[in-house]
């Protein structure tokens, strides 16, 4: 009995290949994420303790509360940035999903298509091997 070839299994083989490739920067996204967030975090507690420690609460310079209200500025205007890195990220992040989806829905339509056709290869066998097992029978009744 021949052996099954389905001459379509190197593609298959770029699939798998395609998607842990697709995989891997998902995952690398999702860590980059979760980085910039913990980033916005620190950035949001620095902030909340300057404006609570303000030297408006005591004797200070005109020129210190300037530079205090400055900083805060600044780390206000870094929050932003990093809200819409955040945001550019996240769309990354959902057209790198529907990548995946769609290499993973590509190598199942595929596998899909060998199973059908290592069925019809079964039944070709089989059918095969009746008409021997029939020409055999044949032979020793005749």
């Amino acid at each position: 009995m021949a052996k099954f070839k389905f001459r379509l299994q190197s593609v298959i083989k770029v699939k798998e290949i395609q998607e842990k490739k697709v995989e891997r920067e998902l995952a690398m996204i999702k860590k980059k994420i979760l980085q910039e967030q913990a980033r916005l975090d620190d950035l949001r507690i620095e902030r909340e303790r300057l404006v609570s420690a303000s030297p408006s609460q005591g004797k200070f310079k005109a020129a210190d509360m300037a530079l205090h209200q400055d900083y805060i500025r600044k780390i206000s205007d870094e929050i932003h940035f990093e809200n819409t890195r955040i945001a550019v990220l996240t769309d990354v992040e959902t057209k790198k999903i529907d990548e995946v989806l769609d290499v993973k829905k590509d190598k199942e339509a595929i596998e899909h298509l060998k199973e059908k056709q290592f069925e019809e290869y079964k039944r070709d066998q089989d059918k095969k091997e009746q008409v021997l097992i029939d020409s055999l029978a044949q032979r020793l009744s005749g």
